[in-house]
């Protein structure tokens, strides 16, 4: 069969409606005065068009805005923007009856950007003059999405009999109500958003006279802009995007402006990326700069703006974003940030002065953090983001850093054993170092622990009642020391306070505290001493030969004053030795024996009281008569018990606590 040819070519359909529905604009605060943007930057193309090198000089736009009713404060219902530019002439109409008109290519132009009107508004009216071969014409004509696939509705071209210069005037209105509940409603808000969108146009000095009307209020873009700024600056930079193109040159324009004329909302600092004279992306800056406001008064806020032909070849149709990836975009921001925070230093810096005055208050308060100290503004520098500036924040980094480095020293320390020195790189000076700080960084934070128990002891020894001179019961003070009624099988050894008494003690791990004696000895006495302690040889190296005595201590409420012979605190702990050794050993709650009470044991005995007149007559009288040798204490024998026993004074144990630890902090550099 012979192929039949067709006479008549098949045409595409364009349909207009179902390219505008697609067009990638979906009402949002961001997306709501996209088409105002359009229709300004028409306007200045315009202006670029007819006045060319003079287009700053002579142009001029004017952006009037609409409000439901008479209210100055009602809401916006659309705009109407008016310029001095070249006008509809006939290849700018063509252009404009051509849907991805490549017109503007060169500067570019996507060719959609007044369908974005159709989206956003129910109606569109444009006026437009232009210089013809007869003299000025005037072209009007409405531009809506009615009935057909047509936008252009009532198309009029005339002849002025006036001499009106040429110029257009683009009317929106009223919005689409899903477009109309995002608009900005302050007049001030919508020019901070106008001088973000063209801010290449402020940066570089390229705008013409441009105003804001609404109603009364007349806002000259400007002076808005340069009255809001404080100081500016630019710097051009080299990033390598592509290794065979070689590095792409970029444009920073770095600027502080009073905060009143922020741009978005969501943050004070921002970075913004332009193709082709349009703002198309935009970065909130506030968590990498770490920065409030800034500023000579503190009252100002960052903008930078990043131009180069790069960003002009991958804008998108709609200049909302960027066509390359995330990755790519990511490499351009790292270095528009460096370029930022120089430009930013002097504000900068003091942050990492603040950074690293906390981070040292840290250390000194949680010294596990000492290996960090000795480089404390490269470990800031190197470890923390500007952002870091919180006590809880800078901790949890410390804590991350301390946990990295052990682990890095146990690998090193794995691989000595395993493989012997030559298996680590780095000398094992540096190893033997970083155990070393680990060790000191352990003991520090043990002497500022002790530290924090003696300013409570202090505080514990005051007036509870200063007005009416009640001091704290004995308890308070013993539940420091030693928890009441609590054991070594219920504690662990190491949280007890015995050091505060005397810093052997600490190697005590055995006790008993407010226990009756029938439930650690083989004795049957219901008494309870205050704190029984037992050197366990099995929980701390112990002397060959020796055999560390069994420790009493005895507490009395502070500022007590009622002492007899019948109330004799010596005689008291010697009844207590009496009941040990009736007991004859001192067993565990299960039974096993943690010491033997024979003749030969020893036991030290402790007093802790308040030195009132009645209490030293009481001692003058006791085993414990001969005063210490700084004569704040006394102490005694009592050799038919083989017990020592040493009556202190709160004030005197606090003290000597003080002063030993006192040494360690100096040592350390804790002070």
């Amino acid at each position: 069969m012979d192929a039949v040819t067709s006479i008549v070519e098949p045409s595409f359909e364009f349909d207009l409606a179902g390219r505008v529905r697609n067009l990638g604009l979906p009402a949002s605060a961001v997306n709501s005065l996209i088409p105002l943007f359009e229709a300004v930057s028409n306007g200045l193309h315009a202006i670029e068009a007819r006045w060319k090198d003079d287009a700053t000089r002579l142009g001029q736009v004017t952006i009037e805005i609409h409000r439901s009713g008479d209210d100055d404060g009602g809401g916006v219902t659309g705009f109407t923007v008016t310029d001095n530019g070249i006008g509809l002439n006939e290849t700018n109409w063509r252009s404009f009856l051509t849907s991805d008109s490549p017109m503007k290519i060169a500067r570019g132009g996507k060719g959609v950007g007044r369908l974005g009107w159709l989206k956003a508004f129910s109606d569109c009216r444009i006026t437009s003059r232009f210089d013809g071969a007869d003299g000025v014409m005037c072209r009007e004509f409405g531009f809506a999405l009615r009935d057909g696939p047509n936008p252009i509705h009532g198309h009029v071209l005339t002849r002025e009999a006036g001499r009106k210069g040429a110029g257009t005037e683009v009317r929106l209105m009223p919005f689409q109500p899903n477009f109309e509940a995002y608009c900005p409603k302050k007049a001030a808000t919508i020019a901070a958003k106008l001088v973000g969108h063209f801010l290449n146009y402020f940066a570089l000095g390229k705008l013409p006279h441009m105003v804001i009307t609404d109603g009364a209020e007349v806002i000259n873009l400007g002076k808005f802009f340069s009255d809001n700024q404080q100081r500016n600056d630019v710097k051009v930079i080299d990033i390598q995007l592509d290794p065979i193109i070689g590095p792409s040159e970029f444009q920073i324009y770095h600027v502080l402006l009073h905060k009143q004329l922020k741009f978005l909302e969501g943050g004070n600092h921002w970075m913004f990326y332009a193709g082709n004279e349009r703002v198309a992306y935009q970065e909130q800056l506030d968590s990498q700069l770490g920065l409030k406001y800034v500023g000579e008064n503190s009252d100002c806020v960052y903008v930078g703006l990043v131009t180069g032909s790069y960003l002009d070849g991958h804008v998108n149709q709609e200049r909302t974003n960027f066509t390359f990836g995330k990755d790519r975009m990511a490499e351009i921001h790292k270095a528009a940030i460096a370029s930022a925070k120089e430009f930013l230093g002097q504000y900068i810096d003091r942050i990492r002065e603040q950074q690293v005055e906390t981070t040292s208050r840290i250390i000194r308060d949680n010294p596990q953090f000492l290996p960090f100290r000795d480089a404390l503004p490269e470990f800031v520098e190197k470890n923390l983001s500007l952002n870091t500036q919180g006590d809880e924040e800078i901790f949890l980094e410390l804590s991350r850093r301390k946990l990295r480095a052990k682990r890095q020293l146990d690998g090193q320390l794995r691989s000595l054993k395993e493989n012997g020195p030559d298996s680590v790189q780095g000398s094992v000076e540096k190893i033997t170092k970083a155990l070393n700080d680990e060790k000191k960084s352990s003991l520090a934070e043990y002497v500022v622990r002790r530290k924090a128990i003696l300013d409570l002891l202090d505080s514990s020894l005051a007036f509870k009642e200063p007005e009416k001179r009640r001091y704290y019961k004995e308890e308070v003070i013993h539940e420091l020391i030693v928890p009441l009624r609590s054991s070594s099988e219920e504690l662990d050894y190491n949280q007890h306070n015995l050091w505060i008494l005397d810093d052997r003690l600490a190697f005590y791990s055995f006790f008993r505290s407010d226990k009756p004696f029938s439930t650690f000895t083989e004795g049957d006495s219901g008494r309870e001493p205050d704190l029984a302690v037992i050197f366990e040889p099995s929980l701390a190296f112990r002397r060959e030969g020796s055999d560390e005595p069994v420790v009493i201590i005895e507490f009395k409420r502070p500022g007590r004053t009622e002492y007899d012979q019948n109330s004799n605190p010596v005689t008291q702990v010697l009844e207590y030795v009496d009941l040990f050794r009736a007991g004859n050993a001192v067993t565990d709650k299960n039974g096993r024996v943690i010491k033997p009470i024979t003749p030969a044991t020893r036991f030290v005995c402790f007093v802790i009281a308040d030195f009132t007149d009645n209490l030293k007559k009481v001692l003058r009288y006791s085993v414990a008569s001969h005063p210490t040798a700084d004569g704040e204490g006394f102490f005694g024998v009592s050799t038919e018990h083989n017990a020592s026993i040493e009556v202190l004074p709160y004030s005197k144990i606090l003290h000597d606590a003080k002063v030993r630890n006192e040494a360690f902090f100096r040592h350390l550099g804790l002070g």
